[in-house]
């Protein structure tokens, strides 16, 4: 689900969702598959999400690509002789429920951190229930982007919100992210971009959470340059901005999908410069047919292709 509301009914919905969640240490001797989708734990029956299927498929060494190929009997026999192979060097594994279904799998070494532990760090910060957000949830993703309207500039006719982008997984979809965002009201555009502050923390420490307020003010400090850099980008002619998006799907593995999605939303706002080339992978984001996770993917490239021009 994408969409825009307040901070408060966000919380609602992560909270509604994770009612049923619960994590448990399991002994890897304890797991036997009957399929990709099914296994058993301790003799009780579980359903594995397709989250837990790649992540088992990644730790066993499996491709998954592969395995969701082969017949329910061949999928059994794959997982199991290698989850026998693990219980040989490993005990246990870190496991991630709703109710019961599997919905990930991590070793001991996995350090989690949730969307309610993220969203109550950001009220403890001061954001408000009613503040508005733009936000992405699913039960892989959680994106939230908090636009700052007061900070608002704009150029050439548009107007541009910078803010902040915070992105989790609690299933191993990507790290805990914290970027600076930028709304383009015209067309509710979002980006995503990086700065020099680490804004991206792997789930093996609750280093994120120990300095989130310095990290928050980081960000914003260094998105303020990048006024500037938006500018420019309308400036920057190119001769042919099909074959510079081209190339720029090339550059960062964008999906044949993603890539039809990209050049229709450069037709609707057709242009020769980096501008228009940049607001092509933000309008893309915004297609229906796209997961959070492919929404989040393209407004990072267009941050990452802002981030380019140079100021």
């Amino acid at each position: 689900m994408r969409a825009i509301d307040t901070f408060g009914i966000v919380i609602d919905m992560v909270q509604a969702m994770a009612a049923d969640y619960y994590d448990e240490t399991i002994a890897v001797r304890d797991m036997i598959f009957e399929d990709a989708k099914h296994m058993r734990i301790a003799g009780k029956e579980i359903k594995v999400l397709p989250s837990a299927q790649r992540l088992f498929a990644n730790r066993l060494r499996v491709p998954y690509s592969y395995l969701v190929r082969c017949p329910s009997e061949l999928q059994a026999r794959n997982l199991n002789h290698w989850i026998e192979k693990e219980a040989q060097t490993r005990d246990t594994l870190f496991c991630r429920f709703d109710g019961g279904k599997l919905r990930a799998v991590f070793t001991d070494r996995y350090t989690a951190i949730d969307h309610m532990e993220i969203l109550s760090r950001m009220r403890e910060y001061g954001f408000k229930p009613d503040v508005e957000v733009h936000y992405s949830l699913d039960h892989n993703l959680l994106v939230l982007k908090v636009p700052d309207f007061t900070r608002t500039f704009g150029f050439g006719g548009d107007e541009i919100v910078p803010g902040i982008s915070i992105a989790n997984s609690e299933v191993g979809i990507l790290a805990f992210s914290i970027e600076a965002y930028f709304y383009r009201l015209v067309c509710s555009n979002g980006l995503i971009t990086k700065t020099s502050v680490a804004s991206r923390f792997k789930h093996v420490s609750r280093k994120a959470l120990e300095e989130f307020p310095h990290i928050l003010q980081q960000v914003v400090s260094e998105s303020q340059g990048y006024q500037r850099r938006f500018e420019i980008s309308t400036q920057s002619h190119l001769d042919d901005p099909l074959a510079t998006i081209g190339s720029f799907n090339r550059q960062f593995q964008i999906t044949a999908k993603e890539a039809e999605i990209i050049e229709q939303a450069w037709e609707l706002e057709p242009g020769g410069t980096m501008f228009q080339v940049i607001n092509a992978y933000t309008r893309a984001a915004k297609d229906p047919t796209l997961s959070s996770e492919e929404s989040y993917k393209l407004e990072r490239v267009g941050g990452l292709i802002l981030s380019m021009v140079k100021h």
